[in-house]
Parts: C-alpha cells; sequence; structure tokens
C-alpha cells in the first residue's frame, strides 16, 4: 500500500489499484495482435459500456518509456477499466516489447486468479486469406476449464482444433492450464497487418453471446476507416514486434497434425 493506493509487483509488472475494481466476473483482454482486433474490440467496449479505469500496469523494464497523457491526466499505459459488477477491460496504448510478452501473459493471469475473476476472455485475430478476399470474418474459439467452455459452446462457432497461436495470448492460454483458471480466447479472421474493425465488430458479438453482455457494434462499423487511418502506426508497431515473436508460425498447423 503506497499513497493509499494498493500496489503489488508479478513477474516485473507493477498492478497500481487506484480506483475500485470490484468483484467483475469477466477480465476482458485487448492487447494489440493481429489486426489490432482485440485492441479495437476492448476500447469500443471502454466506450460504450462507460467503464472507469481502476488499475494501472507498469513495468520500467518490459515496457516502452513512455507517459501516456489524457485529458490532461497522466495514465499508466496498460490500465483496467471497469463496471464494478460484471466486465472489466485491460488495454494497452504500446505495444509490449517481446521479452516482456512471457512475463506480462503470466502476470495476468496470476492477477486475475487471486482477484477472483471468473473467466479471462481474450479477445484477437487470426490470419485469413479469406477475409483478404472480403469475405465476412468468421469467429472460433478455444478454451481451458469447464466455465469457460461452457461460455463457447454458446457461441454457435467452431472450435479452433488444429493450429498454432503465438504471442501474449499463447501465454495466457498455457497460464490459465497450469494455474487452472478459466480463459476463453475468441478469435475472428481478419487482415494481418492492416487494422480490422470488421473483426473486431465479430469478436464483439461472440462476446455478447457467451456472456450475455451485449455491445453494440454500429458505432464501431461506422467509424471503421476513421480508425483505419488513425491506428495505422499502432498497427505498425505491433506488426514489428509480432515479427520478433514468430508469429508467422500461426499460420502452419502443428507437426502432430501434417
Amino acid at each position: 500500500m503506497i499513497g493509499g493506493f494498493y500496489e503489488e509487483e508479478i513477474n516485473g509488472f507493477l498492478f497500481r489499484e487506484y480506483g475500485e475494481l470490484g468483484r467483475p466476473k469477466y477480465l476482458v483482454l485487448g492487447l494489440p495482435d493481429v489486426g489490432l482486433v482485440g485492441a479495437i474490440a476492448a476500447m469500443h467496449i471502454i466506450r460504450e459500456r462507460k467503464l472507469k479505469d481502476a488499475v494501472g500496469i507498469e513495468s520500467y523494464t518490459f515496457l516502452p518509456p513512455v507517459a501516456v497523457v489524457a485529458n490532461g491526466r497522466p495514465l499508466h499505459p496498460v490500465r483496467i477499466y471497469t463496471d464494478g459488477e460484471e466486465l472489466a477491460v485491460l488495454i494497452t496504448d504500446v505495444p509490449v516489447a517481446p521479452a516482456g510478452v512471457a512475463p506480462l501473459g503470466s502476470a495476468i493471469v496470476e492477477y486475475a486468479r487471486s482477484r477472483g475473476f471468473e473467466v479471462i476472455i481474450s479477445l484477437t485475430g487470426v490470419g485469413s486469406p479469406a477475409r483478404m478476399r472480403g469475405a465476412e470474418p468468421k469467429v472460433y474459439w478455444v478454451s481451458t476449464g469447464s466455465r469457460a467452455e461452457e461460455l463457447g459452446s454458446r457461441l454457435g462457432a467452431e472450435k479452433f482444433e488444429n493450429g498454432i497461436i503465438v504471442g501474449p495470448y499463447a501465454i495466457v492460454l498455457k497460464e490459465s492450464v497450469r494455474r487452472k483458471v478459466n480463459n476463453l480466447v475468441v478469435l475472428a479472421e481478419s487482415y494481418i497487418d492492416f487494422p480490422d474493425p470488421e473483426a473486431a465488430a465479430a469478436a464483439l458479438q461472440a462476446l455478447g453471446k457467451a456472456t450475455g453482455l451485449e455491445v453494440s457494434v454500429e458505432k464501431l462499423l461506422e467509424e471503421a476507416e476513421q480508425l483505419r487511418l488513425r491506428l495505422r502506426q499502432l498497427m505498425k508497431e505491433t506488426r514489428e514486434a509480432m515479427s520478433r515473436l514468430g508469429k508467422p508460425m500461426e499460420y502452419r498447423a502443428p507437426l502432430v497434425y501434417t
């Protein structure tokens, strides 16, 4: 406890609770990844449901030395927003350094476990040739734990049966298995190298089916072109970080299935 705020360090990341976190059931992760699907979806949830930031996450080892300022107020580069009851959403304004991906993924799972979240819900994209041809994004899912499996079964979507997941969501998935934490991963087909608001909308619709917490995507789709332009730099930074993580491995099947 420092300055009246609760602080906890996990794997080199400092979690600082400066607001009322409450006891939400779901922790939604919106980390930058393929098509910025999770990041776009998370930002839209926060805006549509008017969530309040309650937790800041910082690391002088694994995050760039940046200070985020919004409306004259300094913010942590990684934050958790919440409604205090049902939903919390984690977002980041900067890509995580490759060396920090594993520590952050593990730290998120431990924090979620210790704070009593029922399910971690990872929203992400999966590169698709069909999407590049203009097809509507399909949604897939994979889960750990019986509660996450129950949520996934509500989607009416195909299970992600065979493949490789690379990056922070892979760490969250593996650590969830190890720590016996429920994790539902929602993968929407998306562009690989361009922000994809339409894929984010598909992921949000899946989130609504799984949890019953509907989030309107009308405004998101109306602003799709603006978002594509505004998020080009973040997509560039994310693409560079992903290339160092071996992200191309996602586009082949595991050897056991070939």
